[in-house]
């Protein structure tokens, strides 16, 4: 067993919420950020290199038996896969935007991941049914969440790396069977909030993907551009009282976590999946910022043109505080020993 711990410790199946997370504000906030903007190729290249490193630690790991073994026995965290598939996505949408002169290599990779996201999603259906029959809807979280965000992210990766090619009827089944995971996803998630109420322990670092979940559905919807504007504009504020809602309620834990455990353990301690968070509002970000882009003109964006102004800086500040919290506990690691 202690053999299969290390293993299982090697790198965590939840790591590619670092690409995740990195990618969509490299995709969204920014480039809103002029002095940060303007190295964006240099950035890009930068996180593909540190995707192609995780993802082949990834790989190396996750073929070894006792590794799969352990994750497949663990269903809630088996769906954090679905972190990489979104990553790979995302990279290769960025690498499109700035190193088109590649793109036989991304459309390669695109390929690859489109087979892998059909394999993780046979995966999670299985996963789902090993959840309601053996009764363990009080473990749930937003993880399984990454079913739709996997899905959703296909669409923009189909979009973004093949253009013409994919038909809208493709783009919208998509857009609909990861709608369709969503629902399923949260019914489960609501019958914990039901079973475990009361808890301020009950709100996990993943729920926050119960927005970020909507938001990149939203954004596959824009980039399709088979939705009308006043049906996004519609859904756009309902992500974003989701957004307000789900936050409100971590503002509330977080109080109550410092009364309990001190202001460090409470907020300042790095847990690789708080990058989740990151991830999420990011992809509000991104998806507002498509939205006000793509259907410029079809409707007066007042309102989401001030949100994105503001949200930038909310989104850069989050992410320099993940990445202090990551680099802090890799040195009192390396103090430790």
């Amino acid at each position: 067993m202690k053999s299969i711990i290390i293993q299982f410790n090697k790198i965590d199946v939840v790591s590619g919420s670092v690409i995740m997370a990195l990618g969509i504000f490299s995709l969204g906030a920014m480039q809103q950020i002029p002095l940060i903007g303007q190295y964006s190729k240099t950035i890009t290249l930068f996180l593909f290199l540190l995707w192609f490193l995780m993802i082949i630690s990834f790989v190396t790991t996750f073929i070894n038996h006792s590794y799969r073994k352990l994750l497949i026995s663990i269903p809630v965290k088996s769906f954090a896969i679905g972190t990489w598939i979104a990553g790979t996505s995302v990279i290769c949408v960025l690498m499109v935007h700035e190193y088109q002169q590649l793109q036989i290599i991304i459309e390669c990779i695109s390929i690859f991941n489109l087979f892998a996201w059909f394999a993780y999603i046979l995966f999670c259906i299985s996963q789902f049914k090993r959840i309601v029959v053996h009764n363990l809807g009080r473990d749930v979280h937003g993880v399984i969440l990454l079913s739709t965000v996997s899905t959703q992210s296909m669409v923009c990766l189909l979009i973004n790396v093949f253009h013409g090619e994919v038909s809208n009827k493709m783009v919208i089944f998509f857009i609909v069977a990861g709608f369709a995971f969503y629902l399923f996803s949260m019914i489960l998630i609501l019958m914990r909030f039901i079973q475990k109420w009361g808890s301020i322990h009950e709100l996990k670092n993943t729920d926050c993907i119960i927005h970020g979940a909507l938001s990149i559905t939203g954004l596959a919807m824009t980039q399709s551009q088979v939705f009308s504007s006043e049906f996004l504009n519609c859904f756009w504020f309902f992500v974003l009282a989701l957004f307000i809602l789900i936050e409100t309620f971590e503002v509330v834990r977080a109080v109550a976590r410092v009364k309990l455990f001190g202001l460090k353990k409470a907020l300042f301690t790095y847990d690789v999946s708080q990058w989740s968070r990151n991830f999420t509002f990011g992809m509000l970000y991104y998806f507002t910022y498509n939205l006000v882009t793509l259907y410029e003109g079809k409707m007066p964006w007042t309102f989401q043109l001030q949100f994105l102004e503001l949200f930038a800086w909310v989104v850069l500040i989050l992410l320099l505080m993940e990445v202090i919290l990551f680099f802090q506990s890799k040195i009192n690691a390396l103090l430790l020993k």
